[in-house]
């Protein structure tokens, strides 16, 4: 299975856990009775969800940057897309430095 696919399913996961816990604890509300079991429950599949969510976005991501910098795709000298107005192929040339501002005439 896909990692992405698998960092979705697990975000999906959270919500889906996130929705849950709310309903516990909205509908406990109006009761004399608290789910305090069932609140402490859930709060913990949350926070295991949390950290299952951000463990799979740091490895796809450690595993992206892996394959461009072994792959040798990550070309940081280059612009990704060409700067309107200016070919590629011409090295940027240095600017001449601007004029010197006329004295004021001295009365």
């Amino acid at each position: 299975m896909n990692g992405f696919l698998l960092t979705w399913l697990a975000f999906g996961l959270m919500l889906a856990v996130f929705a849950a816990r709310a309903w516990v604890v909205e509908t406990s509300r109006g009761r004399l009775v608290t789910s305090g079991s069932a609140q402490r429950g859930l709060t913990a599949a949350a926070v295991a969800s949390v950290a299952l969510l951000v463990v799979m976005l740091t490895l796809n991501g450690g595993v992206e940057l892996v394959e461009l910098v072994s792959g040798g795709r990550a070309d940081v000298t280059q612009p990704a897309e060409p700067v309107p107005g200016q070919d590629p192929a011409v090295p940027i040339q240095p600017q001449a430095p601007a004029p010197a501002a006329p004295a004021a005439p001295a009365n």
